[in-house]
């Protein structure tokens, strides 16, 4: 037992929708830029230990860059994944906002 949506609550749903496809891109923009954030900082820490190589810079200057470079990383990851979740989440809606269903 459905009823229809009333002409208000379709544009309340629709809005809804492409604020979060707005939102969607916008957390998908912030996870690419973590992940090229975490990958400058892997590759520079790389190329300063090459000129570098001493135990001073490895502990002081390699490991610090390495796990911040891994975090940012795995903060791609979880965004990623959330962006995912959300982009399912937003079509199911809007499949389900487009059908119609006799009452």
């Amino acid at each position: 037992m459905t009823n229809n949506l009333t002409p208000q609550e379709e544009v309340q749903l629709h809005a809804m929708l492409n604020n979060q496809r707005h939102d969607i891109r916008s957390l998908n923009i912030v996870a690419n830029l973590l992940l090229l954030c975490g990958g400058f900082f892997l590759a520079g820490t790389a190329f300063y230990l090459v000129k570098h190589l001493t135990d001073h810079a490895a502990y002081f200057v390699g490991l610090p860059n390495f796990v911040g470079g891994m975090l940012l990383i795995v903060g791609y990851l979880l965004l990623s994944r959330r962006v995912a979740r959300l982009k399912q989440l937003n079509s199911t809606v809007s499949k389900l906002s487009e059908t119609r269903f006799a009452a």
